[in-house]
């Protein structure tokens, strides 16, 4: 009797534990296996929208790669990159897009629509691959613009040591743009002291731009 009595608490007692937390735990178990669906849902998404980008980018490849293309050619590149950013924005996709079409702007000379364009792929947060590009085609344009200051504090913001040696021949060039000769030249010498030594190719035209810069004046006013 005793035995049995015992069991019948234990039923109770774990009846009672139930109705204590079992509401609680059914939750969590439920919870747990909706955030785990809710995942794989997720990164199933996450794959199709990467897979329909791929996609979108080869098309915008294969349309940018004529080096004469048509005026349809030009039309579908650019309605391709404009699709990139409105489909896959904040993804490598979206910021290519943005970048294609800053580009397509330089080359016609509307200099505020590329840089619209430049600072739509910052804000888009580009890897740590694409931010020194981005920031460096936008302190370009912004040079060219006429704003130096503010494309040499982009340079300050883009930089990364594997960036150095490109980023002071820009910074070279904008103090070209300045007249500020000690500068450029300080700016063209760290670029070429950067570069590989088989890197040959990068070596003769900076040290032209180099050459190019005024002598340094002597207190007299006389050339050094």
């Amino acid at each position: 009797m005793a035995e049995h009595l015992t069991e019948e608490e234990q039923l109770e007692a774990i009846k009672r534990w139930w109705d204590e937390n079992g509401k609680a735990l059914l939750t969590t178990a439920l919870l747990i296996v909706a955030g785990y669906s809710g995942f794989q849902f997720w990164q199933t998404k996450q794959q199709a929208q990467a897979e329909a980008g791929s996609v979108v980018y080869e098309e915008l490849l294969q349309a940018a790669s004529p080096q004469n293309p048509t005026a349809e050619q030009e039309n579908t590149a650019k309605f391709l990159a404009q699709q990139l950013v409105d489909e896959h924005s904040g993804s490598f996709y979206g910021i290519s897009g943005d970048l294609f079409l800053a580009k397509i702007a330089v080359q016609a000379n509307e200099l505020d629509l590329a840089a619209t364009h430049l600072n739509s792929a910052i804000a888009q947060g580009p890897s740590e691959a694409l931010r020194p590009i981005v920031y460096q085609r936008l302190a370009k344009v912004q040079s060219a613009k006429g704003d130096n200051a503010a494309a040499l504090a982009t340079l300050d913001k883009g930089q990364t040591q594997a960036v150095i040696g490109s980023f002071a021949e820009t910074r070279g060039d904008i103090y070209m743009a300045q007249n500020d000769a000690d500068r450029a030249r300080a700016s063209y010498q760290l670029a070429i002291d950067s570069l590989a030594a088989e890197d040959i190719a990068r070596r003769q035209p900076l040290q032209e731009k180099l050459a190019s810069v005024p002598a340094a004046a002597t207190q007299d006013g006389n050339a050094q």
